[in-house]
């Protein structure tokens, strides 16, 4: 009995950390990407400026991702 509470007790604890771990760091892949997006966008098109860099990018990333 005592060994299957610590193996149920080190489940939960391993849940909840990934729970934790996905809230704070869920969005920085994203952000990520739309900085790598921003980037590539400015070197393809020496005009655009960061703002409407940032928004296109933002747009994109979001369609492909509610896809």
């Amino acid at each position: 009995m005592k060994k299957n509470l610590k193996f149920i007790l080190f489940i939960v604890l391993a849940i909840i950390a990934l729970y934790l771990t996905r809230v704070k760091y869920g969005d920085h892949s994203r952000n990520k990407s739309i900085l790598a997006c921003m980037i590539a966008q400015k070197h393809k098109s020496s005009g655009m400026t960061e703002e409407v860099a940032k928004k296109y990018c933002e747009e994109e990333i979001n369609k492909k991702l509610n896809k």
